[in-house]
């Protein structure tokens, strides 16, 4: 009997061990599902439209009338940086620079010191500076610095104003004075030799001249090849006698070298969205020509433009971005992508069970895929939940 016993016991511990393991097997079955589900993101897959872009540095070409003055020494300017002048305009006092001691540029900071010092004192001249450090913040709290000149800039100067709320006024003034005593030190020796500068024509008067005023004219651009400018670049103009000069006209163009291959699909006549990366400008140019291949595969985009030429400070040479066409597409992240035999697929939400959707990829760009779409329905489709994951999915997947 107690044999017996024995042996009916056996299958009652197997019973219990396959139960337990069956327990066991369902817990780790809905702990996987869980854990995938918890770790699944699911995105609506949306159609959007992608402005495909080309970086390139572009040159300024515009109508400016050099000013030049006779004598050359300290210059005491009579306009503002920027100011539009008729002709006649009385432009600068120069001094001359008698004992040729180079004064005209420690001058130049002088007057520019100075300029700054009492515009602290000027409430209309404080830009928001807390605007300005909050932005600083921000880009700095994405991992970035402030991405353009312009950004840096007025954050600068928001900052030195912010400082100056600091210091006395009165610490300023006697800073002014002493910097208005050495400008008087300079030019102690030429005070009777003067010349009285005027504006020669009407115009837009800048303080600053680099020698390529009449070299990079809009003249030039009619008959304007690769070789052509980077033989102007190499032949600036000497600006000795210039004290500044006068933008004029409204008319100005942008010379763009670039590869052959990498304009191919641009069209003359269409307008196109050029982003200056320095200053954050953007504007939106008539690419008027495109010129013949030189032997070093390289070809000129010319674009047109009405108005003042950005950047605002009328630099000539800019590192730009070009958005050449605009391509529409599904938006899918790449880390939804898989990739098997030369073919991409996705997983999608079905219902509550992963399905296999296919793609075909029309860019590929940091962080996310444009794909086209297709009306089958093996592809994927607008509206539908894409699965995005690391973890590994397979078809028929129980998702919660």
């Amino acid at each position: 009997m107690a044999a017996r016993r024995g042996h009916g016991f056996v299958p009652i511990l197997q019973i219990a061990f396959i139960a337990v393991l069956a327990l066991l097997l369902v817990g780790i079955l809905s702990f996987e599902i869980s854990r995938t589900a918890a770790e699944l993101q699911r995105d609506a897959a949306s159609v959007v439209s992608v402005g495909q872009r080309v970086s390139a540095v572009g040159y300024v070409f515009r109508d400016e009338t050099v000013v030049e003055s006779v004598d050359n020494g300290p210059v005491v300017f009579s306009v503002a940086n920027g100011a539009a002048v008729t002709g006649g305009t009385d432009l600068a006092l120069v001094y001359a620079d008698g004992s040729n001691t180079g004064t005209r540029a420690r001058a130049a900071e002088i007057m520019a010191e100075i300029e700054r010092l009492q515009s602290l004192d000027d409430p209309t001249a404080l830009p928001d500076y807390y605007g300005a450090y909050e932005a600083l913040m921000r880009s700095l709290s994405s991992g970035s610095v402030l991405d353009t000149e312009a950004a840096r800039s007025t954050l600068y100067a928001a900052l030195d104003r912010y400082a100056a709320q600091g210091e006395a006024a009165s610490e300023r003034a006697a800073r002014i004075v002493a910097l208005q005593a050495e400008f008087e030190a300079l030019i102690e020796n030429d005070r009777n030799a003067t010349d009285r500068v005027h504006a020669p024509c009407d115009g837009v008067f800048y303080r600053t001249a680099d020698g390529y005023e009449s070299v990079l004219s809009t003249d030039a651009v009619d008959t304007l090849t690769p070789g052509g400018l980077r033989a102007l670049l190499a032949s600036p103009q000497s600006t000795t006698l210039a004290i500044g000069k006068i933008a004029t006209g409204d008319v100005w163009y942008l010379a763009v070298p670039l590869d052959s291959r990498a304009s191919e699909g641009l069209e003359i006549g269409k307008n196109y969205e050029i982003d200056v990366m320095r200053t954050g400008e953007s504007m939106t140019l008539t690419l008027e020509r495109i010129t013949s291949e030189d032997t070093t595969g390289e070809v000129l985009l010319i674009f047109r433009a009405q108005g003042i030429a950005p950047p605002r400070d009328l630099a000539r040479c800019e590192e730009i971005v070009i958005t050449t066409e605009e391509i529409s597409g599904i938006w899918v992240p790449m880390l939804a992508l898989r990739e098997g035999g030369g073919a991409y697929t996705v997983f999608v939400d079905d219902n509550g069970v992963a399905a296999t959707r296919r793609i075909e990829p029309l860019l590929m760009e940091r962080g996310y895929c444009l794909v086209s779409a297709q009306a089958s329905a093996e592809f994927l489709q607008e509206g539908e939940r894409i699965l995005v994951t690391a973890r590994h999915i397979y078809e028929g997947k129980p998702l919660k």
